[in-house]
This record gives structure tokens, C-alpha cells and sequence, in this order.
């Protein structure tokens, strides 16, 4: 079953870059986004069933406020505050699901520093972008939201588990680029790269739950 949601996840996730990103064809976008992760949540679920412990809850719940999200910057109006939120809420869960099995954590000092100093310049370079569109309410969002996903890629980073640390350093790297293709100048399919990292990110950390 693992082997076979993972070759469908990668599937739907190769067919979502070519037909709805590359392609440009909306009805795919639509389809396949969901979809993609409609199987990592599936993933998830055995996982859970194997052994439904509070960690694979957590993140099945984070992946369900995930494809919320999902569903809330696919909406043809502007839903990105919504949708922020949702992925707000879906960190909160995975930091819930890494902080009890966080391990040895000598040298938290110099990590903590290190994403700190990323948050911040990262924020420097967003703000005019963000301020221009959203004004305070956005500005506000958009500081929480890196907070919360700095704070969770800080708790992965002490779990000892590279499938968890991938995932979120993944995730990372994938609102990252979101967020300067919109906020700043966008990268030359630069969409690619965050769908890629994004679904990539979310099935180790569904996968996480199976192992």
C-alpha cells in the first residue's frame, strides 16, 4: 500500500508540474493539486492506522489544513490571507507532532541564530512587496508565518529524523521561493520549484509517520 501511494503521489505530482504548470491548463490545476495531496493524506492514513499514535494525528491533521490551504490560494479571488492561515495552522500541528520526539539539542544556540538571521533578512526583502499589496494586516500575516515555520523547522532539525528534516527544510525552501516570486521579482518557473519542494516536503513527512 505504502509503495503504491507513493508511486501515485509521484505520478499525479509529475502530471500537476507538466499539465497544470507547464502546460498552463487550469482544469489541472484544479484537479491536480488536491489530488497530489488527497494521496499523501491517504499515505498518512496508514501510517496512522499502523500505529495511531498522537505524532501521525498531528501530522494528518497538518496536511488536512494543508490542502485547505491549498484549496484557498487556488480560489479565483484573493484568498492568500486564508490560505496563509491555513498553512499557519498546519506548521502549529507539525511542531506539535516534532517537539516530544526532539533529542539532543547541543547547539541550538548557533541553529537558532542561524534561522533567525534568514527570517529576518527574508522579512527585509518581502516587506515593501508585502506592504504594497497588503498593507498591515498582511505585513503581520506574513511575520507570523515565518516565525511558525522557522520554529518548525527548528523543532525537526533536533528529531534525529532525516525523513522529518528534509520535509521541513523542504517546506522551507518552497514558501520561500512562493513568497519572493510574489512579493519581490519572480523566478523563471519559479512555480515549479514550489510545487516540486511543496509536495516533495509533505510526502517525507507523511512517509515519516509510516516508518
Amino acid at each position: 500500500m505504502i509503495l503504491f501511494l507513493s508511486i501515485a503521489t509521484l505520478v499525479s505530482g509529475l502530471a500537476y508540474l507538466w499539465l497544470a504548470l507547464y502546460k498552463d491548463r487550469q482544469l489541472w490545476k484544479f484537479l491536480l493539486k488536491p489530488g497530489t495531496m488527497i494521496w499523501i493524506i491517504l499515505l498518512a492514513v496508514v501510517g496512522v492506522a499502523k500505529e495511531p499514535g498522537s505524532y501521525g494525528w498531528l501530522i494528518l491533521v497538518g496536511l488536512l489544513f494543508s490542502l485547505v490551504g491549498d484549496v484557498f490560494l487556488m480560489w479565483p479571488s484573493n484568498r492568500f490571507i486564508q490560505g496563509l492561515s491555513s498553512f499557519f495552522l498546519a506548521h502549529l500541528c507539525y511542531v506539535a507532532a516534532f517537539f516530544p520526539r526532539m533529542e539532543d539539542a547541543s547547539g541550538w544556540v548557533g541553529f537558532t541564530l542561524v534561522l533567525i538571521l534568514l527570517g529576518a533578512a527574508y522579512i527585509y526583502f518581502l516587506r515593501p512587496g508585502v506592504k504594497e499589496e497588503g498593507g498591515g494586516r498582511l505585513q503581520f500575516a506574513v511575520l507570523s508565518y515565518v516565525l511558525v515555520i522557522s520554529l518548525m523547522v527548528w523543532t525537526a532539525w533536533f528529531t534525529g529524523s532525516s525523513l522529518i528534516l528534509a520535509g521541513a527544510l523542504l517546506f522551507y525552501l518552497s514558501d520561500a521561493i512562493l513568497g519572493w516570486n510574489r512579493f519581490v521579482h519572480p523566478f523563471p518557473r519559479g512555480d515549479l520549484g514550489v510545487m516540486s519542494t511543496y509536495f516533495t516536503a509533505q510526502y517525507l513527512l507523511a512517509l515519516s509517520v509510516t516508518v
